[in-house]
Order: C-alpha cells, then sequence, then structure tokens
C-alpha cells in the first residue's frame, strides 16, 4: 500500500510529502531532546543546496528540508540562567 502510495504521485508531491515526514522526526526529535535536558535548536533558514553539497547528498537523491543542533549549553553560559520572556497566554492564544 505504501509503496503504491509513493509510485503513484509526482516527485513534487513525494518531495512535499517527504519534507512533511522530517518534520515529524524534527517534533520527536525536539521532545526527546528535552526529556533528555539536551539543548535543541531548529533551524531552517540555511542554503539547502549548499548544505547537500557539503553533505555528498545527491548520490544518495537526498536533499536537506530542516537542521537541528544538539548539545549541552556551557556550564558558564550567562544566557542560560536568564529569566525567558513568554507572551501571556492570551496574547498567543485565540480563543473563541
Amino acid at each position: 500500500m505504501i509503496k503504491g502510495g509513493v509510485t503513484s504521485r509526482s516527485d513534487t508531491e513525494n518531495s512535499a510529502w517527504s519534507a512533511r515526514q522530517a518534520y515529524i522526526a524534527l517534533g520527536v526529535l525536539l521532545t526527546t531532546a528535552a526529556l533528555e535536558e539536551i539543548d535543541a535548536t531548529p533551524m531552517e533558514d540555511f542554503d539547502p543546496k549548499q548544505f547537500d553539497e557539503i553533505l555528498g547528498l545527491a548520490p544518495y537523491k537526498l536533499t536537506s528540508v530542516v537542521m537541528v543542533a544538539l548539545g549541552t549549553r556551557a556550564k558558564d553560559d550567562t544566557y542560560g540562567t536568564l529569566a525567558k520572556v513568554r507572551l501571556a497566554q492570551n496574547e498567543l492564544i485565540i480563543q473563541k
């Protein structure tokens, strides 16, 4: 069934579908990182073609969609202890 679904779509449709699958995996990664107390920052504003070239993805017919930085902050990171700025719930969520 899955193979039929993939083969019945155009390359453009499969590319869009694959990107959505990558974002599902990204969500799981970010959630897991938070649970494990690992700092994570997703990044989208990059040059995918240049990134693909650096990673040598062309022979595998792969392209990059999103990146994520994972790690732990330095103990002496002064920004890590600053109060976080968040919008109030009524400024963030529209209730009807």
